[in-house]
């Protein structure tokens, strides 16, 4: 039996993500499951990753309508958990320049991009279920897929905007939590191409871009590649930072800025090292 190509692609993701997986779960479990911190999105990317390789495998030997909408929706919303993980990593990073009394932003601000992020994946997701699909294998994108993913952009833009005018900040920072800025600055190019790529493939009616039929090369290149990136960057973050124990935790990873007070002499003591 001869594989193809996407096939190829498939098979490499689960050699990728499964391990990867296992790596995520370890950090998700030393740094907290809770939302707001982000690495719990790099265990639902990496289950996503895994679940959509595995559709795609078996879509390769019997295109059903259930397969390929399954296969839409999963690689639409594996850009999601990127955009969640990276507002987590920011998130930390920025709590503590703002313990040093400089309002740079506002939670309102941290929870307006999760918001946008949040009806982006359920567009997505709606807009999957929603387009439509000829037997060879054409796509026709929904317009919900598409708000989703404009969604998804402009989320990405205000996430720039937090990295750009924190990163000035970092020598506010402890050494440690700089790598926080760091790790982010290194993703966002790969975020970038990754939604690029979303971009023409709902927008442009190339068969180069479709998600489903597509050049295998182009897909590989501009998103399988990239994803793969973001997680081991973050993975890699994860690993090199210490855990921060739930007092430590700063407004925007759902702590009250009463809570701060009680510890300014430990994280003062900190930033000296």
């Amino acid at each position: 039996m001869t594989i193809s190509a996407t096939g190829i692609v498939s098979i490499v993701e689960l050699i990728v993500y499964i391990p990867a997986l296992i790596a995520a779960i370890v950090v998700c479990s030393r740094h907290g499951i809770h939302r707001a911190s982000g690495w719990i999105y790099t265990v639902i990317l990496c289950m996503v990753k895994i679940a959509g390789a595995i559709c795609q495998l078996l879509a390769t030997s019997n295109q059903s309508s259930g397969l390929l909408t399954a296969t839409i929706i999963l690689d639409s919303i594996g850009i999601s958990p990127l955009l969640f993980a990276t507002l987590g990593v920011i998130s930390r990073f920025v709590d503590w320049i703002l313990f040093r009394g400089i309002e740079l932003f506002s939670t309102k601000q941290f929870r307006f991009v999760q918001v946008l992020i949040t009806i982006g994946l359920i567009l997505s997701i709606v807009g999957g279920t929603s387009g439509s699909s000829s037997d060879g294998g054409q796509v026709t994108v929904a317009s919900t897929s598409k708000a989703g993913i404009i969604l998804y952009l402009v989320a990405f833009l205000g996430l720039t905007f937090f990295l750009v005018v924190s990163f000035s900040y970092r020598n506010r920072v402890p050494t440690q939590e700089r790598r926080c800025s760091v790790a982010v600055a290194v993703a966002w190019p790969f975020i970038l191409v990754r939604l690029v790529y979303s971009v023409l493939a709902v927008f442009l009616h190339n068969s180069t871009f479709s998600i489903i039929g597509g050049s295998v090369a182009v897909h590989a290149a501009l998103a399988v590649v990239e994803e793969f990136l973001v997680v081991i960057d973050y993975l890699v973050l994860g690993f090199s930072l210490q855990r921060l124990e739930p007092e430590e935790q700063g407004t925007l990873t759902n702590r009250a800025w009463k809570e701060r007070r009680a510890r300014s002499h430990h994280r003062g003591g900190q930033s000296q090292q």
